[in-house]
């Protein structure tokens, strides 16, 4: 099942779109009272983004901070499959896209796949600490989604040993070593970590005005509507 979460009545992002668009997502639009979290991958980085809008000619997405300012960028689902955007039109937080090509509704609404769905994961880079008992371990984080983190480090993190995590201004948050293998190793959080704050979290290390250009390239090589 796709990721989603509940939101109070209020404005679409059809109601700010322009009128081109705005008549095209109309002519086809699925909406829901929930919102569907996937995300994007920009030059930039890798960024949460919530579903609204959406048409066999477009989307409208929501953002928990500025839009991203790029023309073109890769919206993945949870269950990998990607699709590149062009920008339509775009608000303070939010912005309308057009497909790079046809897409079949039903699939990208019930996100089928072979491949088991899994929470959006973000490939975050930043220095981070591991707390265990009295000892702190400095360590690199590699990606981090709202249940877990993946890790690298020379340390050894046995596997169900209770651990505390800290990186980029996050509160600390306590978590379950899952697995080890060679230098990188999984952690489980108790508590998942809020939309906002992965938001808020993957802004701070990947600010806008920070290009990294092969990572849009990479994900422009998988796309599946390329």
């Amino acid at each position: 099942m796709a990721e989603m979460v509940s939101v109070t009545s209020g404005p679409t992002i059809g109601d700010v779109a322009s009128d081109e668009h705005r008549a095209a997502v109309g002519k086809s639009a699925h909406k829901s009272a929930m919102l569907r979290i996937a995300k994007v991958v920009c030059q930039t980085g890798e960024y949460v983004c919530l579903i609204r809008d959406l048409s066999e000619l477009g989307i409208g997405l929501s953002f928990l901070h500025e839009a991203p300012s790029e023309p073109r960028i890769i919206l993945q689902l949870t269950n990998g499959l990607t699709y590149p955007l062009e920008r339509v039109w775009a608000g303070k937080r939010q912005a309308g896209y057009r497909f790079g090509s046809e897409i079949s509704l039903d699939e990208f609404l019930h996100e089928e796949s072979p491949f088991e769905n899994r929470p959006i994961r973000l490939d975050i880079t930043a220095e981070a600490r591991i707390t265990d008992g009295r000892a702190i371990t400095r360590v690199k984080l590699i990606d981090i989604s709202r249940e877990g983190a993946k890790f690298e480090s020379d340390a050894a993190h046995p596997e169900q040993r209770l651990v505390s995590f800290e990186a980029l201004g996050l509160p600390q948050r306590l978590g379950q070593v899952r697995w080890q293998e060679d230098t990188t190793f999984g952690m489980q959080f108790q508590h998942p970590l809020e939309i906002q704050e992965l938001a808020t979290m993957a802004m701070r290390s990947q600010p806008f005005d920070t290009p990294l250009a092969d990572r849009l390239g990479g994900a422009l090589a998988k796309a599946r509507a390329a």
